[in-house]
């Protein structure tokens, strides 16, 4: 069990639209991502605790992120419920152009639990930057999947790509738990 440094940590849920389905042709890791989000959003609910929904505004218009597109939902499971924070951005890290630090700092917050897709893009580069602006981040390592990638002429399995991510953002930018160890 995580204890947490203050008595209000964020629940930040990145980019858990409906576009993810439709976005690109390679394996995720973590199928289970979405129940296992969807256990944290409801223990943040039940305990009253502040939840952050992000949604990615793609510029592209061909993108399933686009506003325009049918995909560009939430997903029913993580989808926020009237008069929850929504935060869109139109960026990979959901401080850029957003107003998401200010918002944070007025509210208190100092404390994020993140959970998004994809790790080895959005969250990866909100984690980063949030550590920077000295922000504490607890990484939702089994609700953050990540996807395969090929690149110099190899392929990295979506497994393989979770773990790296995860051990270099481990200790200098967050901390990655387990939902379990989270509610």
């Amino acid at each position: 069990m995580v204890c947490f440094d203050t008595d209000k940590p964020v629940l930040m849920l990145i980019d858990w639209q409906q576009a993810i389905d439709h976005f690109g042709g390679a394996r995720r890791s973590h199928p289970g991502a979405e129940q296992a989000a969807a256990q944290l959003l409801k223990a943040w609910r039940q305990r009253a605790w502040p939840i952050c929904f992000i949604r990615h505004s793609s510029k592209f218009t061909d993108s399933p992120y686009h506003c325009d597109s049918p995909h560009f939902k939430f997903k029913p499971e993580l989808a926020p419920l009237e008069g929850e924070w929504v935060l869109s951005k139109r960026e990979n890290c959901a401080f850029i152009g957003t107003g998401l630090e200010d918002s944070l700092r007025q509210r208190g917050l100092s404390e994020l639990v993140v959970s998004g897709v994809l790790l080895n893009h959005s969250v990866d580069a909100t984690v980063r930057v949030a550590a920077g602006l000295g922000f504490k981040v607890l990484l939702a390592a089994d609700a953050t999947p990540a996807m395969a990638v090929q690149a110099r002429r190899r392929q990295y399995t979506a497994e393989q790509v979770h773990e790296l991510y995860l051990a270099n953002l481990a200790g200098e930018y967050a901390e990655p738990v387990d939902v379990s160890e989270l509610i």
